[in-house]
């Protein structure tokens, strides 16, 4: 194995067995793919999917999340096509940017146990409109924040984007009525900046606007607590940590349907419960125990598996295994590995684990002729064995269908964390080691792979943001193309569900927008503002439109890309809208473009299962018809109804020369959908008919559909019905 292998400054060029290295060598250059062969082609929708997919399951491990986390396909809510599952992002107890979900403000309410301070933190908001909440972070500060504004404010909440300034609200902010607004979490150098005349400005507009605030600041952080005494409340005790484990067993047997219990009528588990909540862990952890438990009532798992999460004792017994039970470097390996790779195919955990095993051999081993090592010497039985791992059938989902595998996975589904922390904050020389491997798997052809690595360097970059920013994030973005890019967000992941880390992302990401030329870094950026829920919708689109003033061909798939992740959340949809419609009525051509591009890609890649239906509706037509069917639903700028936005902007693409041939085939896919699902033929023969008025060619409309019933299979059965509709509403006083 050469030299070049483990120096943290260079790619090596080869292993010993010939491996080459690094693996993104036969990726396709970007800039030579047409943008229409993407944003038009349905096939790709599935790609999109899989790549979200990979992300989602693997931040799911890393958090001990098993099962189906936000893969599910749920009626009436917005897929993609051909992707086998539902690509809504699980924020996983983090709040993402912008309204907070009604269901959110509801499962707060359903658990909620009042600290100590509740009534002060509510008194002086209803003072003061605006209140700094400080306390020790896992206090369940969010929780006790949106409970109260949820309370306090009948028209709901929205959390801000995280690099807002508290020197005063700005116009864009657009304070509204009744409305509640979290920033959740402030900054040292702006808490060190703040003053009382800072709130009182914000005192001011609040109080005009009838509006309310919470601001949480870190127990650490320094306030100037003397000037700011009026608006701040301070606290260091925690919530009752019996009552936080009770609400949240009972809510989790609700959620299950079955009756309600209390802990107390389950005798076994009293003396767990007394030594976890003896120990006074943070909100999440007694959250996360309470659910376990009723876990345990519900049969998914067994007491012992609780107690290996939650106990002092669990935690010696971790650490006598990996210190002690683990012998070699072999053993350690692969425990490192399946922490990164955790229910993965079995082949693709032991590859891992012996890339890292040689890179921990050529660490301990400098001398190049004391590396050899024994093929045969540990089997894959004895290592599953030493991880107290266990081997199960799976599906993976591969580019040409569904695969049947066998996957590896640690008995304990939280282990794959403590494995990856546990090294890292335990063994500092073999976090060079383990950086570099993450980084060169990083660029693996198997986007799981670039997903899992991702998110396991993400995890260790909470203890040092800025080294693995400059060490692993930012060097797989620059030049390593969309493989790199994919691990980088992966990355990104984990750390932006840390509210103190937010702020520094979001900077970050505005920072890799800026300059003319179109780098790795401006594509990773757009990338990043439809795959990260960190800042608004409003901001992001911002953010979007400066950069869809461009011809680059990947710029402009990176742009559609994240337009189409937005548009996945029902409730960013409206804003979605508007921006298309901004910048496809752009008098610059190179915005009006992009604009196209991302309607085309919408109109392809979108679909909904709607009950009742034999087939999938196309997205953006089920959402026009639901706008038709239930008049007063959320407005796109403030005066457009989404289905009039929609038929605005077909509009506007069929009679773009450059894109009227792609809007005719997506409207001829569609038109074949319905001929397949005669329940879609009503809605898509109105929608046909507004296009037709909007414009001024309906004849076009009708030939093309007439055209198309004459091919060989064509739909036949749809155009008679489609164009009985439309003559209809064309006679129509």
């Amino acid at each position: 194995m050469s030299d070049e292998e483990d120096r943290p400054d260079e790619e090596p060029e080869s292993t010993s067995d010939g491996e080459e290295q690094p693996e993104q060598a036969d990726e396709q250059p970007e800039e030579t793919v047409d943008p229409k062969s993407v944003t038009s082609d349905p096939r790709n929708a599935r790609k999109l999917g899989q790549d979200n997919r990979a992300q989602e399951k693997a931040l799911a491990a890393l958090l001990g999340e098993r099962g189906p986390i936000g893969n599910v396909i749920v009626a009436n809510t917005i897929g993609l096509v051909d992707s086998g599952a539902q690509s809504r992002s699980a924020s996983y107890g983090s709040v993402p940017s912008g309204p907070v979900a009604a269901e959110v403000i509801k499962a707060v309410t359903a658990t909620f146990v009042q600290p100590s301070c509740y009534h002060e933190l509510r008194r002086t908001l209803r003072e003061r409109s605006v209140v700094l909440l400080r306390c020790p972070a896992g206090w369940g500060r969010t929780t006790a924040a949106l409970h109260l504004l949820g309370r306090e404010c009948a028209d709901g909440v929205d959390k801000l984007n995280p690099d807002t300034s508290m020197r005063g609200p700005s116009a864009a902010l657009g304070l509204r009525a009744n409305r509640g607004y979290l920033l959740e979490s402030l900054e040292a150098d702006q808490a060190a900046v703040l003053t009382e005349f800072s709130l009182d400005v914000w005192r001011a507009a609040l109080t005009a606007a009838q509006a309310k605030m919470i601001v949480l600041v870190d127990a650490a952080t320094p306030v100037r607590d003397r000037d700011l005494a009026d608006y701040l409340v301070e606290t260091d005790e925690r919530p009752d940590a019996l009552a936080l484990v009770r609400a949240h067993f009972r809510a989790r047997l609700a959620a299950a349907g079955k009756p309600d219990q209390e802990l107390a009528d389950f005798t076994e588990f009293a003396p767990l419960v007394e030594e976890v909540v003896t120990n006074a862990r943070r909100a999440q952890d007694l959250a996360d125990f309470g659910r376990g438990l009723c876990r345990v009532v519900l049969g998914e798992c067994d007491l012992e598996d609780v107690r290996r999460g939650f106990t002092s004792s669990a935690d010696g017994a971790f650490r006598e295994w990996f210190d002690e039970t683990l012998a070699d470097n072999d053993h350690r390996a692969f425990a490192i590995a399946l922490g990164a790779f955790d229910g993965m195919p079995l082949h693709t955990v032991t590859d891992a684990a012996t890339k890292l095993a040689r890179a921990m051999q050529a660490a301990e081993l400098p001398d190049r002729r004391d590396r050899r090592r024994q093929v045969f010497r540990v089997r894959n039985v004895s290592l599953v064995e030493k991880a107290e791992a266990e081997i199960a059938a799976s599906v993976e989902d591969t580019d040409y269908g569904s695969l049947t595998v066998q996957v590896v996975r640690y008995r304990d589904p939280h282990r794959p964390r403590r494995v990856l922390e546990h090294v890292w904050h335990e063994y500092p020389e073999a976090q060079e080691v383990v950086r570099n491997w993450l980084r060169r798997l990083g660029t693996s052809p198997d986007r799981q792979v670039r997903a899992r690595a991702g998110v396991a360097a993400g995890l260790l970059s909470l203890t040092e943001f800025d080294r693995a920013r400059l060490q692993v994030i930012e060097p797989w973005v620059d030049d390593h193309g969309e493989w790199g890019r994919q691990a980088a967000i992966a990355a990104l992941r984990v750390p932006v569900l840390q509210p103190e880390l937010q702020p520094l992302i979001s900077r970050m990401i505005t920072h890799w927008l800026e300059g003319e030329e179109v780098t790795d870094f401006h594509v990773a950026a757009v990338t990043a503002l439809g795959a990260l829920p960190i800042m608004t919708a409003d901001r992001a689109l911002k953010l979007l439109r400066k950069a869809a003033d461009t011809d680059s061909a990947r710029m402009i798939i990176a742009l559609a890309g994240a337009v189409t992740n937005l548009a996945l959340d029902a409730d960013r949809l409206p804003a979605v809208l508007g921006e298309l419609m901004r910048w496809t009525g752009s008098e610059t051509l190179q915005v009006r473009g992009s604009g196209f591009h991302c309607v085309v890609q919408l109109c392809t890649f979108l679909e909904v299962s709607e009950e009742g239906s034999s087939r999938p509706w196309p997205g953006l037509l089920w959402i026009a018809d639901l706008d038709r069917r239930e008049p007063g639903r959320a407005l796109v700028r403030g005066k457009f109804t989404q289905r009039a936005a929609i038929v605005e902007l077909l509009a506007r693409t069929i009679e773009a020369p450059h894109f009227m041939q792609d809007t005719y085939d997506l409207i001829r896919r569609w038109t074949r959908i319905a001929d397949r699902d005669a329940t879609q033929r009503e809605a898509l023969g109105l929608l046909l008919a507004e296009l037709g008025r909007a414009t001024g060619d309906t004849a076009s409309l009708r030939e093309h559909l007439i055209a198309w019933a004459g091919e060989r299979r064509g739909p036949a059965a749809a155009v008679p019905d489609l164009l009985a509709v439309m003559d209809r509403e064309e006679n129509r006083p």
